[in-house]
């Protein structure tokens, strides 16, 4: 099995994720995880639960992301399940079952599985992400989990594994292209300094797991060459800030730049004015500080996390800068802010929003549009499946695989049976 993670819905009370499995998990010889994201490792433990018992491969930082991240997801389930009158998909006393399964592996350290041999390569992704190659009767399949960009932020770049005769592909950004990371760039640069000039406060929402770590190397670079200036920054993320010291823990899976630093002695994901908040008391008394200052904290999207609070202090003042670093679903807090919303509602209290809204699109780590074009045509597979996308960016992009590249293509529904 490859990845058991959660299914995203847009209905915070659809119970999608406790639904009995389609198939019997004691029947799982085995199952490798890519990386550590929640949609890609999150119902590991709804999957012991079960009946699950083989083991489970990670590479070495996903397996110490994963107790992490589960332990995060589980606190968000049992408060779900609470608001919503539902059990649960899992409770906090099966975490310790799931972990006792975690094998730990390398990249290109061959895996036996019954008579298949399972191999995992560099995806680029977040740390330790991993595509999948299943060599079995001869043929080589490889999954890509989630993939990065041709030239990741912060990470190792992502391995072409070639002469592949199925390749199953993500295409969550299928239809789509990002935004240039200099310009991204650029952008948090001149939000900084406009942060400074006005005496304000600028909010940054990111993600815990990839999304705060490059925009905490971005501003770590920034202040040692001098293009913005010493301002107070706090992460106001416990959950960030355990995912950081394992970046710190692994650096050979770093970008060629960053496991320089390391190797120097630096902490390229800790500018010199960095604070992080860990309790509840640290983080309440970042209100006290006078501006200016830089307060990055979660969640992404704005739909929980501590940076409700502060959006709920600072989006009332012309001097705040709320800047938005990644994709704001429709119906979130942060994308109803994103398309200039003036009142909203933040914990029960109506807020005016007179905040400047700023876009710095251009850090996401999955692969675009053309990245993915380009990697499927590097792999040079003789059939492809385009999973893990919406409808519309999955026959986005297996129409331009065909139409460019010849290939034949299929788009998996859910519950569909392939032989290869």
């Amino acid at each position: 099995m490859i990845d058991c993670g959660f299914a995203q819905s847009g209905d915070v009370c659809d119970p999608v994720n406790t639904d009995p499995f389609p198939y019997n998990p004691a029947d799982i010889d085995a199952i490798f995880f890519t990386h550590a994201h929640a949609d890609h490792i999150g119902l590991f433990p709804k999957l012991v639960r079960d009946g699950f018992h083989g083991p489970a491969y990670a590479t070495e930082p996903t397996a110490d992301l994963i107790p992490i991240m589960l332990e995060d997801a589980v606190s968000h389930l049992a408060h779900d399940a609470d608001r919503c009158g539902h059990e649960p998909a899992y409770l906090r006393t099966d975490l310790e079952r799931a972990y006792a399964l975690i094998r730990r592996t390398r990249y290109h350290e061959p895996i036996t599985v019954g008579d298949a041999r399972v191999t995992f390569f560099d995806a680029g992704h977040i740390l330790g992400s991993a595509t999948v190659l299943v060599e079995v009767e001869g043929k080589r399949i490889l999954f890509t989990g989630d993939l990065g960009r041709r030239t990741p932020a912060i990470v190792s770049p992502r391995e072409i594994v070639p002469n592949v005769d199925v390749l199953v592909t993500e295409s969550v950004y299928g239809n789509r292209l990002h935004g240039d990371p200099e310009a991204a760039d650029i952008v948090l640069q001149d939000a900084v300094r406009e942060t400074v000039k006005r005496r304000g406060v600028l909010l940054i929402p990111a993600f815990s797991l990839e999304r705060t770590q490059i925009i905490l190397a971005s501003l770590d670079r920034m202040t040692d060459q001098g293009t913005i200036p010493d301002v107070p920054l706090y992460l106001d993320s416990p959950l960030a800030a355990r995912i950081s010291e394992v970046y710190m823990r692994y650096p050979k899976y770093l970008s060629p730049t960053l496991r320089r630093a390391v190797e120097d002695g630096k902490d390229p994901l800790a500018a010199r004015t960095l604070k992080v908040t860990i309790n509840t008391e640290e983080s309440a008394a970042i209100d006290s500080v006078k501006p200016p200052k830089i307060i990055i904290a979660g969640a992404g999207m704005s739909h929980g996390g501590r940076i409700r609070h502060h959006e709920r202090i600072y989006l009332g003042s012309p001097d705040t800068h709320l800047l938005f670093v990644g994709y704001q679903v429709p119906g979130s807090l942060g994308r109803r802010l994103r398309d200039g919303q003036k009142t909203v509602m933040i914990d029960k209290a109506r807020v005016s929003v007179r905040a400047k809204i700023g876009i710095a699109d251009g850090y996401s780590a999955h692969a675009d549009r053309d990245d993915l074009m380009a990697y499927v045509e590097e792999t040079g597979p003789k059939r492809v499946f385009v999973v893990l996308g919406e409808t519309e960016a999955a026959t986005f992009l297996a129409q331009r695989i065909t139409g460019f590249l010849g290939t034949p293509v299929d788009v998996p529904r859910e519950g569909e049976v392939y032989e290869i």
